[in-house]
């Protein structure tokens, strides 16, 4: 079987006569005949009744044509997304960040169904000196509120969490502070070992040093250790949620004076394209965001950039 019968298939399908399809196709009568018939033979089925001259799809030709079709329009789509590449008409937006794409991912979705011949690529990262900044759009980060001079567009609030194994003395307790964990041991997790941990700097921000016992780049390494020793953790809240579903950790939500803004800055020298100020344009329509931003310039955040 070839595309070549296949296509055969799909024109005789089409016109329901040999003769004529023979004629569109530039391929003699008897050829095309063998082509349909070795089709058959190679299937197990007849795809076609056949009362004299004339040819009739049966159901067996119908459910297949079904699938032949679709299989052809997905090789044409492939094949216009290749040209489009190749011409270099896609549109690219690169985004930077850590967990970058979870922060747009519903309004991305939403913009790529209006935006097919769009690419958008995402580069998970600490910071935005280890990206490119010639390919670089947009870069997300998390920050304290305020850090800050110049105007920032902010994504998200980001909560934390106090994290602990259910079997943690303090896991029965209805709720739990950082005044209570003075004395206890932490586990960490950071994706750069060059920098300290948001939990860390949280707990001095409280007023104490925490003790710590590991610095753990993994999510999965932090669970082990929380599950099998008495330490605790401090994390963000999306993290909290995802981890307590497994039904071994216990959560208690910090206070808002310990959370931090998710923010979308764009590189110091980079002039944006077409398509990113659109994608900056209709963020900045979306409800949420106008929300978290009231008093939004855009002229200002272009002008002040990183």
């Amino acid at each position: 079987m070839n595309l070549l019968q296949l296509k055969y298939f799909q024109e005789v399908a089409k016109y329901q006569n040999i003769t004529r399809t023979a004629e569109i196709l530039h391929v003699s009568q008897p050829s095309l005949s063998t082509a349909i018939r070795h089709l058959e033979e190679e299937l197990g089925i007849e795809l076609f009744d056949r009362k004299g001259k004339s040819i009739v799809l049966n159901e067996n030709g119908q459910n297949f044509l079904r699938d032949i079709n679709s299989m052809f329009e997905l090789l044409n789509r492939n094949q216009q997304n290749r040209n489009r590449l190749a011409s270099g008409k896609t549109q690219k937006i690169y985004i930077g960040g850590e967990k970058s794409e979870l922060k747009l991912s519903a309004f991305i979705a939403r913009f790529l169904d209006r935006y097919p011949d769009v690419l958008i690529s995402f580069k998970n990262a600490v910071s935005m000196t280890s990206l490119n900044p010639e390919i670089l759009d947009f870069f997300i980060l998390a920050e304290e509120p305020g850090s800050h001079p110049g105007p920032r567009l902010i994504l998200d609030h980001e909560k934390h969490c106090i994290l602990m194994s259910s079997h943690h003395p303090l896991a029965e307790c209805s709720s739990v502070t950082l005044d209570m964990l003075k004395d206890e041991t932490f586990v960490f997790v950071t994706p750069n070992a060059n920098i300290l941990p948001p939990g860390y700097r949280i707990c001095e921000k409280a007023g104490f040093s925490p003790k710590v016992a590991c610095v753990t780049n993994e999510r999965a390494v932090l669970l082990a250790i929380l599950r099998e020793s008495p330490f605790v953790s401090v994390v963000p809240e999306c993290d909290a949620i995802t981890f307590t579903r497994i039904g071994e950790y216990r959560a208690f939500t910090l206070s808002s004076t310990h959370q931090r803004d998710i923010v979308l800055t764009i590189p110091s020298s980079k002039t944006l394209s077409e398509i990113s100020k659109v994608f900056l344009s209709e963020l900045l329509d979306t409800e949420e965001i106008q929300e978290l931003n009231p008093n939004f310039s855009m002229e200002q955040f272009l002008l002040s950039r990183g």
